[in-house]
């Protein structure tokens, strides 16, 4: 067996969306060949036919599309017929793949939204979405004690490959959705396409559907500028500026590295949360489109959207937080839309999977629909459902006895929570412990993969989802000096 210098073998665990690493050291040749023999293992058992096919993804990152050939030949080793992608391309395209090749799951090479020095192994399922806990979870035990021998080098002397490219089946159901509502309407917008993915696949798509809009950080850099391609306030300085440089009706959207979360700044400056874009795009398809159907959201998401579902008399299903649990939900007849408070949002007319692109064109034909600014249809939320302030904190946790001491405390919290202020607040324990109240909530959740508490608070009030987020951490004692 010849393999590149072994990095640091670490457990291998799934997180929210896949397996991530640090690129030489937890990302290795080594973890990449135990997925990739754990995904084959997979396939063998659940009698997926010899020479199926098997598309595999890579983003932008470093040595992204190498680790992509080295699962290309290493799948081919076990006897599938894997296509490699033509170009660099986003996670949600990879999910269209698998469903056009009918293929019986696809393997994506990213670390969607993170820092430059972390790559990632994602598995997306037959039904064109992450792959689903059980999915994740058999092939993690096959990978645990899978030995493979793979010839990694190959990923370095081979230039043959078979491919697979969809780019224009995937831009005519782009253009299919929009129904020419967008054929006319002339928008003075400005997309960062944060030197990810997205500028080689999203960016034609506009481009050939006719929109307006200025391209920003299209070209690849594999380190980002030394920043992380990820759609939120700090990052989309750039973006921000560019909206308050070219006036009245200017409006900006970015998505992050791999194309499935999308961030938005309206025409004032003012980033928009997550939860007002996915208020509009469900307003517009209710209301604008006439569609019905199921909502599904995740457990950190904000009640904003428990009171849209209630106004126009939808079933609303909560979810824990990673989108294979909405997966889950949209491929169940009946279901419309699914969001997560990271900015991901899915249809379930399309594929149960995040798509950006398929976000920002939704909220493009709510605009175009009303002849409305970004900010007016912001505002008509707000008016009729209300404006909540939401604040999250990662603290990170200095070893096993801070985390027990933090566990033992957030269990005399769930069960008396008039210790916080927080009396006669109703419980959740779905994926944490969450404590509703009316104006909003509190959510405290240990990190699956990391030695941190994630502390999320919504309420209508401004300054009272920090001060009730400060309230909780003086109370765990997690207040750092």
């Amino acid at each position: 067996m010849r393999t590149p210098p072994k990095g640091n073998a670490a457990p291998l665990r799934f997180g929210s969306d896949g397996y991530r690493g640090a690129i030489g050291d937890t990302f290795c040749w080594e973890q990449v060949a135990k997925l990739t023999c754990g995904v084959a293992q997979y396939l063998s058992a659940h009698g997926a036919p010899p020479g199926a096919a098997i598309p595999v993804g890579y983003d932008t990152r470093f040595l992204a599309p190498h680790y992509a050939r080295a699962v290309y030949h290493a799948l081919k080793a076990e006897g599938f017929a894997p296509l490699l992608a033509a170009a660099f391309c986003p996670s949600p395209y990879l999910s269209f793949a698998v469903k056009r090749l009918n293929a019986p799951l696809g393997i994506m090479l990213t670390a969607s939204h993170n820092p430059a020095k972390y790559l990632g192994f994602k598995i997306k399922g037959p039904e064109g979405g992450s792959a689903l806990p059980e999915l994740n979870s058999e092939v993690e035990k096959y990978a645990a004690e899978a030995a493979p021998a793979y010839d990694a080098t190959l990923a370095f002397s081979v230039n043959d490959y078979e491919q697979f490219d969809l780019r224009g089946e995937y831009e005519d159901g782009m253009r299919g959705f929009a129904c020419g509502m967008l054929e006319y309407a002339k928008f003075k917008l400005g997309i960062d396409f944060v030197r990810g993915a997205t500028a080689h696949l999203y960016l034609q798509v506009l481009e050939a559907m006719g929109i307006s809009f200025t391209a920003m950080n299209t070209a690849r850099d594999p380190n980002f500028a030394g920043g992380k391609p990820e759609p939120i306030p700090e990052q989309l300085g750039g973006l921000t500026q560019w909206v308050s440089e070219n006036g009245a009706g200017a409006f900006g959207a970015a998505f992050d590295g791999d194309g499935d979360r999308l961030g938005l700044i309206d025409e004032k400056g003012r980033f928009v949360p997550p939860e007002d874009i996915f208020a509009i795009c469900l307003l517009h398809l209710v209301e604008g489109r006439g569609m019905r159907g199921r909502v599904i959201k995740s457990v950190s998401f904000s009640s904003l959207i428990d009171r849209i579902c209630a106004g126009l008399r939808l079933e609303l299903c909560e979810v824990p937080v990673g989108f294979k649990h909405s997966t889950r939900e949209l491929v169940k007849p009946g279901a419309l839309m699914a969001g997560e408070e990271s900015g991901g949002f899915g249809f379930g007319f399309y594929l149960p999977e995040r798509d950006a692109l398929l976000a920002l064109l939704t909220v493009l034909c709510a605009m175009a629909e009303k002849g409305a600014a970004l900010c007016d249809l912001r505002a008509d939320v707000a008016a009729r459902f209300g404006h909540p302030f939401f604040h999250r904190e990662d603290i990170a946790l200095a070893g096993a006895d801070e985390a027990q001491r933090v566990r033992v405390l957030i269990e005399q919290m769930k069960n008396d929570p008039k210790l916080i202020g927080l009396e006669g607040a109703r419980l959740s324990e779905l994926d944490g412990v969450k404590l509703h109240y009316a104006e909003g909530f509190l959510l405290l959740r240990f990190s699956g993969t990391e030695p941190l508490v994630r502390i999320y608070c919504e309420h209508l009030e401004e300054g009272m989802e920090l001060a009730l987020i400060a309230r909780a951490k003086a109370f765990l004692g997690l207040t750092r000096a």
